[in-house]
């Protein structure tokens, strides 16, 4: 704990909880209003696979004025598993900013994550305000993450622009048609026969078979165990996901969660991730994603990707479009390593943070 002249920094507790979410409120107002649900708040920084959440607060006068938290995560590093976080609901009340809080609530959180042999922490600032911040504590930039596209409805995509349903009855015909004569050419074919989808990630071990194959893909990335992905989408209490599961006979070879939501202010979904074995494998689940997409009628299906990773150019030969949206991945080395700083070697999307 931590005081000032009229402050304390100190780690919170469920006993917290109404206020934490109370500040919320103030400072984020409408935004992911599910996150101002209780259970929300106990089943991300109570219930974890990996831990209880690390939450610091600043409080003044049994009122809390400012919140941090860090979300424990194990990663798997070089082939070593290493514990690291995920930084996030950075929120300080409107009367009581420009008080150096963000600041005092960093280097204290940090300073917890180290007391527990945290290697680094992970963040996905969006506001410029926060990412100065991070930046002004030690935090690094590792990657940019590009926003990618696949149109579905064309006359929905530009409805969005005319609002006037003849012409963007037109319209979309005609973008639709440059579109397929654009990319059709490119697209590829899974090998149709051999690869099975099934609904879920199984109850059985092929799950953990598939992992501890999975998990060299790529040098940096979160552990997807089952216990995990289970967590993190099949018992969420506020958020739906689909997941469908590719099967070679009897051995899994790689998965795809997706969620519908808005994106770019378009009724979308997401791939919200994505991991396959082979390249056959990571084609036929992005087809199942967009198959998928397109029975709910959204409009088109978005990926979050690192700039320049392998799976880009999949999903580019699979009709996905750039967009100007992007979003940055930043990180702090809680022990100085700087290897943990190579943008290449993470591979990292929406699944890893919690905003969607």
């Amino acid at each position: 704990m931590e005081e000032g002249k009229d402050w304390t920094v100190r780690e919170g507790n469920e006993e917290d909880l109404d206020r934490i979410l109370s500040l919320r409120k103030v400072v984020f107002g409408g935004e992911e209003e599910d996150k101002l649900d209780p259970r929300y708040w106990k089943w991300q920084f109570m219930e974890g696979t990996d831990g209880k959440g690390l939450i610091y607060i600043i409080e003044i006068g049994g009122r809390i004025v400012g919140h941090f938290a860090d979300i424990p995560r194990r990663f798997s590093v070089h082939g070593k598993e290493r514990f690291g976080t995920l930084s996030l609901d950075l929120m300080v009340h409107p009367d009581y900013r420009r008080r150096g809080f963000f600041s005092r609530m960093g280097r204290y959180g940090s300073q917890c994550v180290r007391n527990r042999d945290g290697h680094f922490m992970t963040a996905y600032p969006i506001r410029r305000e926060t990412i100065q911040g991070f930046e002004m504590l030690g935090w690094k930039v590792v990657q940019k993450l590009p926003v990618f596209v696949y149109p579905i409805r064309f006359q929905g995509i530009v409805n969005r622009y005319l609002r006037i349903p003849f012409l963007s009855l037109m319209l979309g015909g005609f973008l639709r048609g440059f579109y397929s004569l654009l990319f059709f050419p490119r697209k590829e074919r899974g090998v149709e026969g051999e690869i099975e989808m099934d609904e879920g990630l199984g109850s059985d071990e092929r799950f953990d078979r598939f992992w501890q194959k999975a998990q060299s893909l790529f040098p940096i990335m979160g552990v997807r165990s089952r216990s995990y992905l289970t967590w993190r989408y099949l018992l969420h209490p506020t958020r739906s996901y689909a997941i469908f599961r590719a099967m070679k006979g009897e051995v899994m070879m790689g998965y795809i969660v997706l969620r519908k939501v808005e994106l770019l202010r378009f009724n979308s979904a997401v791939i919200v991730d994505l991991l396959a074995l082979e390249d056959d494998v990571l084609f036929a689940l992005i087809e199942r994603g967009i198959e998928y997409s397109r029975s709910l009628k959204t409009d088109l299906v978005g990926c979050m990707l690192p700039e320049g990773h392998p799976y880009t150019g999949m999903l580019r030969r699979a009709g996905f479009l750039l967009s100007p949206r992007h979003f940055l991945f930043m990180i702090y080395p809680c022990k100085g390593e700087e290897s943990l700083l190579r943008s290449r070697d993470w591979y990292v999307n929406w699944g890893d943070t919690d905003v969607i």
